[in-house]
Formats: structure tokens, C-alpha cells, sequence
């Protein structure tokens, strides 16, 4: 910031991504509604938690993460989709030649309790992927979470150097832009993995942070991880997003993750993880 403070360029410039990310916000999140048929009780539903929250301070943390959070996302995935387009192109091109169709793999998966969506994703593996000759679910489901290495034979060569540069992931900046996905956050799953994850206590607290591309249990590594120690992984992010400095916390996340993506470090030890994540709560 210059002496001029806010009313300086560079504050007007954050004020003016604020406010553009807020109106999209509102706006997104009325045009998804209005698709629906009980529009009007939804607003009044959303009004009544909206005045709850703010009648404490707790709740007008959750409000401010949840409207910051979000419209970083749509402020960022904007101009992050646009610059990265070529790339997505070139890989489409890529896959194209070498794999043929289809180029896309997109499965139903669930950001919240009771929100399934159409992610997408670049399509790393060999057309028959689930067939029952490979066993993938037998060989590397673990209590709700599929971790397939990523030396598998099911991935194409060409695929292990998009998941390795974690081009894979681009196609889901559209899913954070309609769906309400983030860019950080655990990971989205499907139904079958959620019944799984049931058996464990409080396991529903991970859907209590909107959903992400990347992910504090992917800086660990996933297969680093048992299934108890990455759920209470995410569900001790879920309690940043609810009572501390999401902000903070996810640019920690993105900065491990590039350095992950270029440095090719093996991540972050799970200890370390956990301390990071408790920094950003409120202290007793």
C-alpha cells in the first residue's frame, strides 16, 4: 500500500477484486437458485442462517471466510482458466492423438453431504479402467478413499505426466466456477466412498469446507496416509474454514502444492501438517 492507504492504486485494486468477486458470488449463487423451483424459501432460509450467523462472533467469522473464500476463488479461477487455456488445449491436442476418445472423464461426485456434481477431469487412464480385470477397488480402496499409484498399470504414459504436473485438475477451475467447488479444500468423493467413510466418527465434518482441487491431505500425500489419519486431516481444515484463518491456510496448501508440482518433493510429514492447520485457529 502506498501513503494514500485504501484510496491508493494498489488498495483500489484489491477493493475493486473484492467487489467483483462478491458480485459474482451473488450472482452465481442467484442464477443457481433461481434454477430451482423453490427459489424465494431458499432466499428466506439463507437470510434467517445469515442473521444467526452474524449474532455472534463465531458465526460472523464463518460468514466472512465463507464470502472471502469464495470469491477469491472465482477472482482467481477467472484469469487462472484464461492463462492456462492454451496449456489445457495442448493436452487436449495430446490425448487426442495418442489415446483417442474420449478425452474427459467426468463422474458424479460429492461436494457436500447432499450436493453431488459432474467433475471433471483429463481422462489419465486406459479406456476400460473399471473393468473387473484390473481389481482397482480391491487392490487400493481403503475404508472410502481410492488411492491408485500413480506407477499403476491402468495409467497411459501420457497420462502419468498430466497427473504428475497435476494437469489433470484443470478442467475442474469450470467446476469451481458453477458448481461452488473451491480451488483448495478435501477432496470431492463419490457415493459409494461415502458409505464407506460412514463407519468412522464425525466423518461428515469434512464436508463441513466447501470442496477443492487441491487439498491438504494431497500436499501429505494420499497414500502416505491412513484412511483415519487423512479424515482427521480434513476435518481439522473444515474447522479453519469455520472458526480460523482460511485465507492464510489455503495459500500455505497452494504454495506446498506448487512446490510439490515443480521441486518434486515427496510433500509435507503429516505432523507438520497438523501444526500448520492448528496455527490458523483462534488461540484458547
Amino acid at each position: 500500500m502506498t501513503d494514500a492507504g485504501i484510496f491508493g492504486p494498489s488498495g483500489l485494486v484489491v477493493l475493486g477484486l473484492i467487489a467483483i468477486g462478491g458480485f459474482l458470488l451473488v450472482g452465481s449463487a442467484a442464477v443457481h437458485e433461481w434454477a430451482r423451483s423453490s427459489f424465494p424459501s431458499r432466499i428466506r432460509t439463507r437470510f434467517r442462517l445469515l442473521k444467526a450467523d452474524l449474532s455472534s462472533r463465531q458465526g460472523m467469522r464463518r460468514v466472512r471466510n465463507r464470502v472471502l473464500k469464495r470469491s477469491l476463488d472465482i477472482v482467481i479461477a477467472v484469469p487462472l482458466l484464461a492463462l492456462l487455456a492454451p496449456v489445457l488445449l495442448c493436452a487436449i491436442v495430446l490425448l487426442w492423438l495418442t489415446e483417442g476418445r474420449p478425452i474427459f472423464y467426468v463422474s458424479t461426485r460429492y461436494i457436500g453431504l447432499d450436493k453431488p456434481v459432474r467433475v471433471i477431469k483429463l481422462r489419465t487412464m486406459v479406456r476400460d479402467a473399471s473393468s473387473p480385470k484390473y481389481r482397482l477397488k480391491e487392490r487400493f480402496m481403503r475404508d472410502g478413499y481410492l488411492d491408485i499409484p500413480i506407477n499403476c498399470e491402468v495409467y497411459t504414459p501420457v497420462g502419468r505426466i498430466l497427473e504428475r504436473l497435476q494437469i489433470v485438475e484443470l478442467p475442474q477451475l469450470l467446476n469451481v466456477l458453477i458448481d461452488g467447488m473451491s480451488l483448495v479444500g478435501n477432496r470431492p468423493l463419490p457415493r459409494e466412498n461415502l458409505e464407506l467413510l460412514s463407519r468412522f466418527p464425525s466423518w461428515e465434518s469434512r464436508f463441513d469446507s466447501p470442496a477443492g482441487i487441491t487439498g491438504i491431505s494431497q500436499v501429505v500425500g494420499k497414500l502416505a496416509l491412513t484412511p483415519p489419519e487423512r479424515l482427521g486431516l480434513e476435518s481439522l481444515y473444515s474447522k479453519v474454514y469455520q472458526e480460523g484463518n482460511i485465507i492464510m491456510c489455503d495459500l500455505h496448501i497452494v504454495w506446498a502444492t506448487v512446490s510439490s508440482v515443480f521441486l518434486r518433493n515427496r510433500g509435507i510429514p503429516l505432523a507438520r501438517a497438523q501444526d500448520m492447520l492448528r496455527r490458523h485457529l483462534p488461540k484458547p
